[in-house]
């Protein structure tokens, strides 16, 4: 009889996360891949709701394509395209560069931001001198530069064999690691700047020059190849660009002006 109640219970549960897959997947709903701690992209309210500029374009997408928007949180970059990959989103929504190497595995529809040909290194206290190219940050070798794992930022740094990589998974682990001295250096996405500097006066930036082959087009919504939701998803960005509703955002969200 035990075995009898343990194999009820096991299939019971089965089923039940069967159906709990389902629902998530019905047609109806789009799972929107994210995680926070990316202010003003996608953070956490003082409720521990998601909020930023990221999951208003979600729900304004979802609104056009006449679905239910339901998050799901990767926890970091790569976790972000293993669900992708997996099938267990539909979208990633995350401030995600567009880049050559990108394109080759996903679809990316522009949405926001402008092509980067520069990106920022973040020092704590001081520049140190002879800084002038990215191939600079491995003169000595002892130096760790440290960067989040996934992000088009490591891309960059892993074009620099000479470069000593510490790997972190958020930012503000990178921004720790400049303050007691276990990294030289960090660098980050342009628009997160403005609220690490204004919390930490400490930090001292200095931007460098992107070869053309590691520039990027901006930031894309990330989805799987040859998907149904490709079109039907650049038809509302175009939709919501022309009627200034992502203008709207970018000014709700203080992303106007970078």
């Amino acid at each position: 009889m035990r075995i009898l109640k343990k194999l009820f219970v096991f299939f019971t549960l089965l089923i039940s996360s069967i159906f709990a897959n389902n629902t998530e997947k019905d047609s109806n709903n789009l799972i929107v891949g994210t995680t926070s701690g990316y202010a003003p992209y996608v953070s956490l309210d003082k409720e521990g709701k998601y909020e930023g500029f990221d999951i208003d374009m979600a729900n304004l997408i979802a609104l056009k394509l006449n679905k239910k928007m339901i998050i799901k949180d990767c926890g970091n970059m790569p976790g972000l395209m293993i669900a992708l990959k997996q099938g267990k989103v539909d979208i990633l929504l995350w401030a995600i560069s567009i880049t050559e190497e990108r394109l080759k595995n996903m679809d990316l529809i522009y949405y926001q931001g402008e092509k980067t040909t520069t990106i920022p290194f973040l020092f704590w206290n001081n520049i140190p001198e002879g800084i002038k190219t990215i191939a600079d940050l491995g003169n000595d070798p002892k130096k760790i530069v440290c960067v989040e794992a996934g992000t088009f930022q490591e891309d960059v740094l892993k074009k620099h064999p000479n470069l000593n990589i510490k790997y972190i998974d958020k930012i503000d682990d990178a921004i720790m690691e400049i303050r007691y001295g276990k990294s030289f250096a960090t660098t980050l996405d342009s628009s997160l700047l403005p609220r690490f500097k204004n919390k930490y006066p400490q930090i001292k930036v200095i931007f460098l020059s992107l070869a053309p082959s590691e520039q990027t087009l901006g930031y894309g919504i990330c989805i799987s190849k040859n998907s149904q939701l490709t079109n039907q998803v650049k038809k509302a960005i175009e939709e919501l660009s022309a009627d200034g509703a992502i203008k709207e955002l970018e000014k709700k969200w203080g992303l106007a002006n970078l």
